[in-house]
């Protein structure tokens, strides 16, 4: 195969940052949308000057036998039976992070991956943003040698305040606010972007200790701190939520704000922004003593989104595994359900413990 026929399900808000990868590839044609709302799924097509074939029906776009591919942009609780059916109607499969709301779920779709002839993966923008590769490929060249710390801050600004054209679609939050489809708010959801970066630059978990608070909007879960011990390394990491929701943020997107940072014994390498642009800094900088090196890298949220769509073709066409597998994309799941059961007993966790 030397050309993916691809089909979007899901043409809500994260569309807008997860197909222009896609139309942007000569090796992908879009063929066909699938919303429940028919017009949102025909808005889309004229957005992005294409014709595909229109379905509301997801069983429809299995039973196309013009479609290799789906990209699964839809609400996390309608993941697992969505991948699994996809594969089991000999589909590829790209899904949105997280792949599931509970480990039992994610296991279901892990059986369904042993038994498929084709390739599965978690969308993860996050692995592929341009300052986040870069630091990376800092730690793996030794610059500030094997880290002890790894620190994420995130910053909630006012989305009222906030002024930008990435405007939410309709019913975007709704289904993220239900606790009855959703184990948790922003540490969940938004979460799990930063226990896969984590993961990505040092390695796996081994346990967490979450302090989760709750406000009177089941999304927002601020001020809020979870800690971790990665696994077999002398390393820990600390990821916080804080609230500034008078403040408006500098962000093409959604009014959020990043701020990552590595400490070693040589060097210390901070990423110093991703969703939002708070700081007039380089992306990514390298203190090493006296001396600190900035690095100009493409630093527009959408790059890694873009990122992700060139290796999932690219998985495709090679036979190549993308970033984040099944069995990475259950790692992280695992982090993210277990901040919130350590937050509960009020003392660290077991990763292996949830099941």
């Amino acid at each position: 195969m030397d050309r993916v026929r691809l089909a979007v399900v899901g043409c809500g808000t994260i569309s807008r940052l997860n197909v222009p990868g896609y139309l942007q590839d000569d090796r992908c044609e879009i063929v066909a949308l699938c919303d429940p709302i028919r017009e949102r799924a025909e808005e889309a097509a004229l957005e992005w000057r294409i014709s595909p074939a229109i379905y509301t029906d997801y069983e429809e776009v299995l039973a196309d036998p013009n479609v290799d591919a789906v990209e699964l942009l839809t609400p996390t609780h309608l993941h697992a039976d969505q991948i699994i059916t996809g594969l089991e109607a000999g589909k590829h499969v790209s899904c949105q992070k997280p792949i599931a709301v509970s480990i039992p779920e994610a296991d279901r779709i892990g059986a369904a991956v042993a038994r498929a002839k084709t390739l599965f993966r978690i969308s993860e923008n996050f692995l592929y943003y341009p300052p986040i590769v870069k630091a990376k490929e800092l730690l793996d060249s030794g610059a500030i040698g094997d880290p002890n710390m790894v620190r994420i801050r995130t910053v909630i600004g006012s989305y009222e305040l906030t002024v930008n054209d990435y405007n939410l679609a309709d019913g975007a939050v709704e289904w993220r606010s239900d606790a009855a489809r959703n184990p948790g708010g922003k540490l969940y959801d938004d979460g799990v972007h930063k226990y896969a970066t984590a993961m990505y630059w040092v390695g796996d978990f081994e346990s967490v200790y979450g302090i989760v608070t709750k406000t009177d909007d089941f999304t927002i879960e601020a001020p809020c701190s979870t800690m971790w011990r990665f696994k077999d390394k002398n390393c820990l990491g600390v990821i916080d939520y804080a609230l500034a929701d008078e403040m408006p943020l500098r962000s093409r997107y959604y009014p959020m704000d990043e701020f990552f940072e590595i400490v070693g014994p040589k060097g210390v390498i901070w990423v110093t922004r991703c969703t939002g642009e708070m700081l007039d800094m380089p992306p990514v900088v390298l203190h090493r003593g006296s001396e600190s090196t900035g690095f100009d890298v493409p630093m527009d949220w959408i790059e890694g989104f873009n990122g992700a769509a060139r290796d999932f073709i690219d998985g495709i066409i090679s036979g190549e595994q993308p970033a984040m597998d099944f069995d990475f994309a259950r790692k992280v799941l695992q982090a993210a359900l277990g901040v919130y059961r350590s937050s509960e007993t009020n003392a660290p966790l077991d990763l292996a413990t949830i099941k």
